[in-house]
């Protein structure tokens, strides 16, 4: 029937059991065949069907799986369970949405966003994030690292963990311009290279190396209270007439502007112009608030806000006001 509709694209499906498929010949009537966490056939299959095109069409994010892939030229790829954040196959109420995405619902890049790209990037690039080092997260085998966050604000003198995820040859940290280490990638077998360190307000950054030069650097910077409302928007023009969609960044700064990652405060946004609120989305899977609503709290100091034009031209002017902080002006503009 799919031949009979489209005779120009290969076939595939997602294989829940390729042992299965294959004794059926289910497996022989596709052009290429997806494996969902099917890692341990791979090689058996291959050996038995080598004219078979093979990819994982679903898999984890360990680095395990990924070396599957990595390591036998015969595997075309894998496509992650998630790469987004979704609503549903969620926990117990309120949680709305499965966290397992590399990138929330808000569309911020999560921590294991940088481990999956230093691992499949070929441009030079560190992250690090930080953890309580007596906190469980995360698996605990030898592929595996602890679950970090991206902030360095804790209680002074707590020893925590600092990961750093880096295609880079070498990974140098830096605590206040004090050195606390320079350490090699081919030393840690799960690709995040780690260091113990005893908290201290101020600048924590990671230089990251490749033949000695430097190629990559990432620092994190201890943010003050809440103080301010930052917003930004994707800059392109709103086109009126065919309900396009404008993303408005929020994020809740200190008297710097440093986006504070603790900071919660409910923020209300009021529009005039032609365009319409379609929601406001903060990204946190307990948040059972209204998406419509022109009011919304921040999660992880940051919040998005989806608009969208109505069929008029002219100037949108948006202002964003929470108690206790300054508030935030933006104005963007629909043409035809």
């Amino acid at each position: 029937l799919i031949k009979s509709l489209d005779t120009t694209r290969p076939v595939t499906a997602g294989l829940a059991s390729a042992l299965m498929s294959n004794e059926t010949g289910y497996a022989d009537a596709l052009d290429v065949a997806g494996y969902n966490y099917q890692e341990s056939r791979y090689e058996a299959d291959h050996k038995k069907y080598p004219k078979r095109p093979l990819y994982g069409s679903e898999n984890g994010m360990t680095l395990e799986m990924w070396n599957y892939v990595n390591n036998n030229d015969y595997v075309m790829g894998q496509f992650l369970w998630t790469g987004f954040e979704y609503l549903g196959e969620a926990g117990r109420f309120p949680v709305r949405s499965n966290t397992a995405g590399v990138i929330d619902l808000a569309g911020n890049k999560k921590p294991e966003f940088y481990f999956r790209q230093s691992i499949w990037s070929d441009k030079p690039m560190v992250f690090i994030g930080t953890a309580d080092k007596n906190a469980k997260s995360g698996p605990d085998n030898l592929w595996s690292h602890k679950r970090v966050e991206p902030h360095w604000n804790w209680d002074e003198g707590k020893i925590l963990i600092v990961n750093a995820f880096s295609n880079c040859e070498e990974v140098e940290l830096f605590l206040n311009n004090r050195s606390l280490g320079n350490k090699k990638m081919a030393d840690f077998i799960n690709r995040a290279i780690s260091w113990e360190v005893p908290f201290e307000k101020g600048t924590l950054k990671a230089v990251a190396r490749n033949i000695g030069k430097q190629v990559a650097e990432y620092e994190l910077i201890t943010t003050g209270k809440p103080s301010v409302i930052v917003a930004s928007s994707e800059g392109k023009s709103i086109k009126a007439g065919v309900k396009d969609l404008e993303h408005v960044f929020v994020t809740i700064g200190d008297d710097s502007g440093n986006t504070v990652y603790a900071a919660d405060n409910e923020i209300t946004c009021e529009i005039t112009g032609p365009v319409c609120l379609l929601g406001m989305e903060d990204s946190n899977p307990s948040n059972t608030e209204n998406y419509k609503d022109n009011k919304q709290h921040a999660f992880r100091g940051k919040l998005l806000i989806y608009l969208q034009s109505t069929d008029e031209t002219g100037t949108v002017k948006i202002n964003l006001t929470s108690p206790g902080l300054e508030s935030c002006k933006i104005e963007l503009n629909v043409t035809k």
